[in-house]
């Protein structure tokens, strides 16, 4: 019975020891997991217009998506060609803060019926402020403008300007008194030598990493890009439409043009964004183009800020300023109003 016993025992000793030892490697394996997720970098921030143009890459209008550049970055814009055979022009719609490209009020709705009307429409997806980036650890759709980095140029070998066959050192003097000279150009290479080995070898070039653009300056060349744009298609004409925060970069891209070149100008429901550093008011005043002023009724606040804008156009003697009310019904009659009434605008000549 006491050897049973002790059979008994020893049997369940080493049935825990390898228990323990068997143990022992998944709890490794579980410690090199946790190292291993804290090494794994952290995913780039994807901002809204990242999401909305790798919504488009992934539906239907992904023919639509097309990818402009500035001389700083990349961005994304959707397309749509006038189906006309000959177009009246192309229309820039520029978004609102937080929408996008294909935004379902006033933006999406005019890209997409303004081409029937004889219009290219090129919406873009205007850069978003910092405090609107969001963090989202993966998606499946591959990377679109807004993600591709432009290196700086790399510097430029320098140019051997030399001709062949002819050296630094200093010519021999083949006179007959190169030799009493000789000793005291020696002497020289002498006690110089080494600074003038490392004064002769040329500096390391210095890449200058250029400050970061403003945000407002981040819209213009965007805009420009667009403008490029439309050249290569020989737009006979282009206009710049904006809904919201677009309206009041639109107006002030148009300002800042000579006026011989400054474009028509279509604002919607303007809005002002705190990065914005002249009022509406201003910038009406130093327009000299035409502008079309949409604005919703209904609103105190809203029909105020109409008023001063009107206001502003009579004392700047601005002739082709032309304010239209709309009113609030149903959304979808909503938007079919508005692209009656700014299909009425654009074909005035």
């Amino acid at each position: 019975m006491l050897t049973l016993y002790r059979l008994t025992c020893l049997i369940i000793s080493s049935l825990f020891i390898q228990l323990c030892l068997a143990q022992e490697p998944t709890s490794t394996n579980l410690v090199d997991t946790d190292s291993a997720k804290q090494e794994l970098p952290r995913s780039t921030p994807l901002t809204r217009n990242i999401l909305a143009a790798q919504a488009i890459q992934l539906g239907l209008d992904a023919q639509q998506l097309i990818t402009l550049s500035t001389a700083r970055e990349h961005f994304s814009a959707l397309f749509l060609a006038a189906n006309h055979a000959q177009p009246h022009g192309l229309v820039i719609l520029l978004p609102g803060i937080g929408e996008s490209f294909n935004w379902p009020t006033a933006i999406g709705p005019l890209r997409n019926k303004l081409p029937d009307a004889g219009w290219h429409t090129l919406s873009l997806n205007l850069p978003s402020p910092p405090e609107t980036e969001i963090d989202i650890p993966s998606i499946l759709a591959e990377p679109v403008a807004e993600q591709i980095i432009i290196e700086p140029p790399a510097p430029a070998a320098p140019i051997d300007t030399q001709e062949p066959g002819t050296s630094d050192l200093p010519e021999e003097n083949t006179t007959e008194e190169a030799p009493e000279e000789q000793p005291e150009v020696a002497e020289e290479v002498l006690t110089e030598g080494d600074d003038t080995t490392l004064a002769a070898e040329p500096a390391a070039p210095v890449i200058e990493t250029l400050p970061p653009l403003t945000y407002p300056e981040r819209i213009t060349s965007f805009l420009d890009a667009a403008f490029d744009y439309a050249k290569q298609l020989q737009a006979p004409e282009v206009i710049i439409l904006g809904h919201h925060e677009g309206a009041y970069w639109a107006l002030k891209y148009a300002a800042e043009q000579p006026p011989a070149a400054a474009p028509r100008v279509v604002l919607i429901a303007p809005r002002t964004h705190r990065q914005a550093s002249f009022a509406y008011e201003k910038l009406i005043e130093a327009n000299t183009s035409a502008i079309a002023d949409f604005y919703y009724k209904g609103d105190r606040v809203t029909e105020a800020a109409a008023k001063q804008r009107l206001q502003a156009s009579k004392r700047a003697g601005l002739e082709h300023y032309q304010q239209i009310g709309l009113t609030t019904a149903h959304p979808s009659i909503t938007q079919e109003h508005l692209f009656r009434r700014v299909k009425g605008w654009l074909n005035q000549r």
